[in-house]
């Protein structure tokens, strides 16, 4: 299944609006991959094609279910309800994708409700909205977020097609682009200093993160850099950050999908790459059409660790840098005057891998040698 996705086509011609709408957040079917049957019905059984869910173009993360018996549809919402797709706990996901109808809103008149399918099921539907709510407050004036688990019966749904996720689909449409800069860039206000290193190296312990990023931070911070951790501010206060930046070093996080909506085509932004695969185009498409940004890329990854009895995934890998061509890298393109940064010997490679795993409490192997 494809999206077809093309940046530059508008989307709101393509809005779809069903009378006694079914949505379906749980359905009978197979499943397959990342997808699962979920997904929105006309009244007469005519399975929406738009409201199906997209993580990339060819990525479907919902797929048509068996429309419900009679006696299945329990719920029931009135008045006019907006779409949203699927509620993510995890931030990357929900900024990239539980937001990508969203720029609807600007175009279907008045909502009642914006409507979240969760994407784990839970016994209370209105926890999956907890990540979602300072995203939206950031977000500006929104209709109340509502979710369901059960199918429901929906008097008047308005259904956008998806116009942002990732891969292709992270070029957003031109009206989320519009959305956002209005909604995000046009109002956050500026506060914080014009040099920033976004540190991983205080995330919860299975997040990945760089081996040795003490001493990357050391070293950022004799270069005048703020050290941010950005879990632990609020969202206003990391969009603040982010717009008040002249010049950002970070690796590829979901810091800089934020970062991307707020900030100047004049910030200088340098990634460090920390794992496999082309992730990275990602960034830089996110960062060049929603900023203007072409940002320096420095790939130096050496070597990489995973728990050692679960199966591997590129977001959590542990990766060491050569941090000699790092901090060379970072001053042959302006981003640092002292590049001279020190490789750590075998010895101390060792014990920071046995300090992680005693943090961790599980044991490493090294993955992709």
């Amino acid at each position: 299944m494809q999206h077809g996705f093309d940046p530059d086509a508008p989307l709101a011609g393509r809005i779809e609006v069903l009378e006694n709408a079914v949505v379906v957040p749980w359905g009978e079917g197979r499943r397959k991959g990342i997808a699962r049957p979920a997904g929105v019905f006309h009244a007469d059984g005519r399975y929406c094609r738009a409201g199906q869910a997209f993580r990339a173009e060819s990525r479907p993360t919902t797929l048509e279910p068996a429309f419900p018996k009679p006696a299945e549809i329990t719920g029931e919402l009135s008045g006019t309800v907006l779409y949203a797709g699927l509620a993510y706990g995890h931030f990357g996901h929900a900024l990239c994708e539980s937001t990508a109808r969203l720029w609807a809103l600007d175009h279907a008149g008045p909502v009642d409700e914006v409507l979240f399918l969760p994407k784990k099921r839970l016994t209370w539907p209105m926890r999956s909205l907890r990540q979602l709510r300072p995203i939206m407050e950031a977000l500006g004036p929104m209709p109340p977020l509502t979710a369901i688990s059960e199918p429901t019966l929906v008097e008047r749904l308005i259904v956008p097609p998806q116009g942002f996720g990732v891969g292709g689909l992270i070029a957003g449409c031109p009206e989320f682009r519009a959305f956002t800069e209005s909604r995000l860039r046009q109002r956050v206000v500026p506060d914080g200093p014009e040099k920033l290193y976004i540190s991983r190296s205080r995330l919860f312990r299975k997040r990945g993160r760089l081996l040795f990023e003490d001493v990357i931070e050391a070293r950022m911070a004799r270069e005048g850099y703020e050290i941010f951790h950005p879990q632990e501010h609020d969202l206003q206060t990391q969009l603040a950050r982010y717009k008040a930046a002249r010049v950002i070093v970070s690796t590829d996080n979901s810091a800089l999908h934020l970062a991307a909506f707020v900030i100047a085509p004049e910030c200088r932004v340098a990634i460090l790459t920390r794992r496999p695969g082309h992730i990275i185009d990602d960034f830089l498409l996110h960062l060049d059409r929603f900023a203007g940004v072409c940002p320096t890329v420095v790939e130096t990854c050496l070597r990489y660790w995973f728990r050692a009895d679960e199966k591997v995934q590129f977001n959590e890998v542990m990766t060491l840098l050569d941090l000699g061509r790092t901090g060379a890298a970072l001053r042959q393109a302006g981003f640092v005057a002292h590049g001279d940064w020190p490789e750590p010997t075998g010895a101390e490679l060792d014990a920071e891998l046995r300090a992680f795993e005693a943090r961790a409490e599980a044991s490493l192997r090294e993955v992709f040698p």
